[in-house]
This record gives structure tokens, sequence and C-alpha cells, in this order.
């Protein structure tokens, strides 16, 4: 149907945008999660900003280095929160009612263990990131219980997409409450270890704000059906997921190892402005995966979800490049101040470094979608860098460059039988 221009006018164009805003990955109240997180985005980085400076950068070489800890433990918090989604779903699309009560506890115990493991490394992990203390370690720890807890009410939740619970809780704690309190205990002289608290305490405030939200599914439905996750699913999702996020912060965690501390630090924080190319990528694939996991990427529901997910990640993604990469010294100097000069050279590498990231990590949860092994390419960028850094690490520059081309060469690896899949599926249902 042909339209003239008197129907571009501004009520109608409105009608169009608020349409396709409700449709799609945007329907379902996801826009509020998107927004929210890109507050918790925006909020992070001020977060950034403020112990940086406060800090200095060979503190704040310790405090990247915590920080790829704690991403690490990240990995199997987001591989239960997706095998929780994927059952949720299942059940969704019979229509059954499901109790989370079994599954959060066992998750917190879980956690309980996990805590304990790690502040028993905590002399082993000082000695070798050169911390000086493992007070920062135990209070990572600390964390993990929590974290565990709030990753499978996360799962829940969105598998029943109901994204705005989870918008509010994490913006509120993770955006609000670590921005607040990291900047107090910073500034009142408890260093490292105050940032590191201010997450826990985040993490508290949006456990609790999450058993609110779900306390039907934890108290309500106690006799309905328990939720299960298959055991495959969670390993799978546990191993894929450690490979991209273990890619995302090798080059930081190797830095800190080889660098002096102050240089470290000046890596740590040029790699925390790169991965503003990602941040949106990686909410867009949250809300995108129970849409793929619904129709296991195979119906034209969930091929549609995807194209548009890719189109979106790639649009913003290397806008944020292109903009660091025209203005580096003065995007590194904002964010980090007058101690960072100079460190504003690789932004620009790793800035695309971290576009392909974030495509890649949406061919990782296609991958997953599918309970597809191909979801376990991520490991082999991380071998990579590892091999090559190791080799190779005179400077910023080449570890940079190292991470540009090792990033690309992943995401086509994942990407290739990604689109082959699709392509021979989309000619069957033709």
């Amino acid at each position: 149907m042909r339209h003239s221009f008197t129907d571009l006018t501004p009520s109608s164009v409105a009608s169009a945008l608020r349409t396709q805003m409700k449709s799609g990955i945007f329907g379902r109240g996801a826009m509020s999660y998107l927004v929210a997180f890109a507050g918790i985005s925006v909020s992070s980085f001020v977060f950034h900003i403020i112990v940086s400076r406060l800090l200095g950068p060979t503190h704040y070489g310790v405090m990247g280095a915590l920080l790829g800890i704690i991403s690490l433990l990240t990995v199997p918090l987001g591989a239960v929160q997706i095998a929780v989604t994927q059952a949720v779903v299942d059940k969704e699309v019979k229509g059954q009612s499901f109790s989370m009560s079994r599954v959060t506890s066992r998750s917190f115990i879980s956690g309980c263990v996990a805590m304990l493991a790690l502040a028993s490394c905590a002399p082993v992990i000082d000695g070798f990131l050169h911390i000086g203390s493992a007070l920062p370690i135990c209070l990572v720890a600390a964390w993990i219980p929590l974290a565990t807890v709030s990753a499978v009410l996360q799962g829940a939740l969105i598998g029943e997409y109901r994204f705005r619970p989870v918008a509010f809780a994490s913006f509120a704690g993770i955006g609000l409450v670590r921005l607040v309190l990291g900047a107090v205990m910073v500034e009142a002289g408890l260093g490292v270890s105050g940032a590191v608290a201010a997450t826990i305490f985040a993490q508290a405030f949006t456990v609790l704000s999450l058993m609110f939200s779900a306390r039907h599914e934890l108290f309500g439905h106690r006799h309905a059906s328990v939720v299960r996750t298959r055991l495959r699913d969670t390993v799978l999702s546990v191993a894929a997921l450690a490979g991209y996020t273990t890619l995302i912060g090798i080059d930081t965690f190797l830095a800190q190892h080889f660098f002096t501390s102050a240089q470290a630090g000046k890596y740590a924080a040029v790699a925390v402005a790169a991965h503003i190319a990602f941040f949106i990528p990686a909410a867009l694939v949250t809300v995108a995966f129970p849409h793929l996991a619904d129709g296991k990427g195979i119906n034209e529901s969930s091929r549609r979800i995807f194209r548009q997910t890719l189109r979106a990640s790639l649009a913003l993604g290397l806008l944020a490049a292109a903009v660091m990469t025209a203005f580096p010294n003065l995007t590194i100097g904002v964010l980090f101040g007058s101690k960072y000069a100079g460190a504003g050279a690789i932004l620009g590498q790793l800035s695309f470094a971290s576009v392909a990231v974030g495509v890649l990590i949406l061919f990782v949860y296609l991958h997953l979608a599918r309970r597809s092994t191909m979801a376990l390419t991520p490991w082999i960028g991380v071998v990579l860098s590892v091999i090559l850094i190791s080799l190779d690490h005179p400077s910023g520059e080449s570890v940079a460059f190292i991470m540009l081309i090792v990033s690309f060469a992943t995401t086509i690896i994942a990407g290739v039988p990604a689109f082959r899949w699709r392509v021979e599926h989309a000619e069957l249902h033709r």
C-alpha cells in the first residue's frame, strides 16, 4: 500500500513509532528493562569515574582486577538465569503454574558453598594480583550467595516476560545504591574494600526487591509443579558464558599481571570506557532470549527478533565506537581525569573490539536457545588471547590490537554456522 506525504503527520509518525516500540523485542514491557539497563550503564560509569579519581591509577588497577573476578563469578550466575528462563518458558508454553521455592533455596546453598571456596583461595589470589590484602577478595566472596538468588529470580521473572520488576530492582540496586554508597565509602577512606562493600549492599537491595516481585512464585504456589533446570542446559550455559565473559576481561586481568600497577590501572580505565560499545547489546540479548527460547530460534517470530536485535546491536555499538575513536583523549579525560592522560591511544581499538563482542554475545544466546555446543565458540578467543598476549605484551597498544583481531575472528567463527543454520530453516518454512 502506498502512503502519500500527507500521511506523514507528526501524530501518524508518533503512532507508528509507538507501534514499533510495543512490538518485537521492545514489547511486553521490555522497553522498561532497556531504559533501566541504560541507566545502570550510566550509573556504572559514574561509579567508575568517581572511584578511579579517588583511588588513582595504582589502586584502580586492583579494582579492575577485582571487577574481573566478579565478572567471572557472574558466569555461573548468568548460566543459572538462562537455565531458569528456559525452564519457566517451557512451563508457560504448557500453561502450568509453578513454584520457585526449591530452586531458589538450592541456589542459595550453592552460593554459600562457592563463597567459602573463594574465601579459602583469597591468599593465593592476593599473591597473584598483588592486592596487598585478602579482605577485598573475602568481600567479593560474601557477594556470591546474594547474586545467586538474584540470578534465579531474574531468570523466573524474565521467563514470564515480567521485565518491569527486574528493571526496577536492577536500576535501584545496582544503579543507585552502589553509586551512592560506593562514593561515600571510598571518600571515607575505605578504599577498594569500600567500593566492593557498596556492591554487596546494592546486591542485597536487588534481591529483596526481586523476592517481593516473585513472592507468589516463591510462597504462593508451594503445591504447584516445581521448576527444574536441565543439567545439560546449565552446564552448557556455564561454559558458554564463561567463554565470552572471560574474553571480555582477559586483557585487563593479564595487564594487571604483566604491567606495572600504574600501567594496568590506565589500561583498565580505557577498557571500561570501551565497553560502552556492548552495554546496550548485552541488554538487548537478555530481552531477546525468552523469545529465542520460546521458538527455539526456528519459528518466524524468533528469527524476526534475532534480526531486530542484530541490527540494533550493530547500530548502537558502531555509533558508540565511532564517537570514542574520534575523541579518544577527550573521552578518557572526561571520564577518568588527567591522571589517565595519554591512555586514550588504545580506545579506538578496544571500542571496536567491544562491538564485535556485542555481536558475539547475540550469537552465543542464539546457540544457547538451540542448545547447541557452538555456544562454546568464545573459548577459542580466550585461548588465542592468552597465547598471543603472553608472547607479545610490550605495551597497551599491542594488547589492544591483539584483542581487536581476536574479537573479530571469534565473532566470525560463531556467526558463520548461526547464519547458515538460520538460512536452512528459513528455506524449510517457506
